[in-house]
């Protein structure tokens, strides 16, 4: 015989589990963020890492080393919060991808985009 709940506690549980994966995607995203931070310091030795979330779909990060010398990199939203990208995943596309050599390759004051917008 089919068990019923009574709609409130259906909707208390639904509730319960959005915030549940909600927790889980902005910790997925922090650590995501951390292992960009930690790549792009030890790809630009010397220089200062700075990050902050731009508008509502991207992370922007600076390396700065002098006025005349500044990277910068945009990354998507889905990037840093799809479930498949886990930190080790991350770390890898990170290198594969040459992030930090396509970062170099561009004109003082560009951002080298990384992700799907």
């Amino acid at each position: 015989m089919e068990q019923r709940h009574p709609p409130r506690l259906l909707n208390s549980l639904k509730r319960k589990a959005g915030q549940n994966e909600q927790r889980r995607r902005k910790a997925r995203i922090q650590v995501n963020v951390e292992v960009i931070r930690e790549y792009l310091h030890s790809q630009f030795k010397g220089f200062e890492v700075t990050d902050k979330l731009e508008g509502l779909f991207r992370h922007l990060f600076t390396v700065t080393k002098s006025s005349d010398e500044r990277y910068q990199l945009k990354v998507s939203w889905p990037q840093l919060s799809d479930q498949s990208n886990t930190p080790e995943r991350t770390k890898q596309r990170l290198v594969t991808d040459d992030v930090a050599g396509r970062m170099k390759g561009k004109s003082q004051g560009e951002y080298f985009s990384w992700g799907k917008y």
